[in-house]
């Protein structure tokens, strides 16, 4: 019990000291399951710029999985990569590294709250440390979404990010994710 206390308090200090758009539950993928999805985004800072996000994610041992994101269609191109590590069954952090014209390395902190079999709300901490111009710029995020389950390998996920820190945007979107 000592050891998983530890590990979710080193994991919400590593997301809280180190990937803007979540589209994640605190679940991570079992070993051989894949998904993919697709995320019509709004980006809003002063003007609210269209963004299409397509998600990718393959389990790759219990606890682990490996997710990529391509952003597509909006203001710059967007690519992601991202290693996620279940603490419990509904807490997960997710470490990788992103480049939007602005390279960065990125932290996430998931947590699963089920409402019923078929739903559930997440929330947590997303965590940019971005690299423009020979310096370090700390982006924070506070991510809150519910997922929907429409049928046994499909679900509907709706997610806002709120941009706590200068110049971290908010985001709203909502897509599909498939599993398989």
């Amino acid at each position: 019990m000592t050891k998983k206390i530890l590990t979710a308090f080193l994991a919400m200090v590593v997301s809280l000291s180190a990937t803007s758009q979540v589209f994640n539950t605190g679940q991570t993928l079992k070993p051989r399951q894949f998904s993919l999805g697709i995320e019509p985004a709004v980006l809003i800072k002063g003007n609210g710029n269209f963004i299409l996000f397509l998600h990718g994610g393959a389990g790759i041992t219990n606890g682990i999985d490996l997710g990529l994101t391509l952003g597509v269609l909006g203001p710059d191109n967007y690519f992601g990569a991202n290693v996620e590590f279940a603490i419990t069954r509904l807490l997960s952090i997710a470490v990788g590294a992103h480049n939007s014209n602005i390279f960065g390395i990125d932290a996430t902190l998931n947590a699963t709250f089920p409402i019923r079999k078929d739903v559930n709300i997440f929330t947590g901490a997303d965590i940019d440390i971005d690299f423009p111009k020979n310096k370090a710029q700390l982006l924070l995020w506070l991510p809150i979404g519910v997922e929907v389950g429409l049928r046994n390998n499909v679900s509907f996920i709706f997610e806002a990010e709120i941009g706590l820190t200068d110049p971290a945007g908010s985001l709203i979107g909502g897509g599909l994710n498939f599993y398989f």
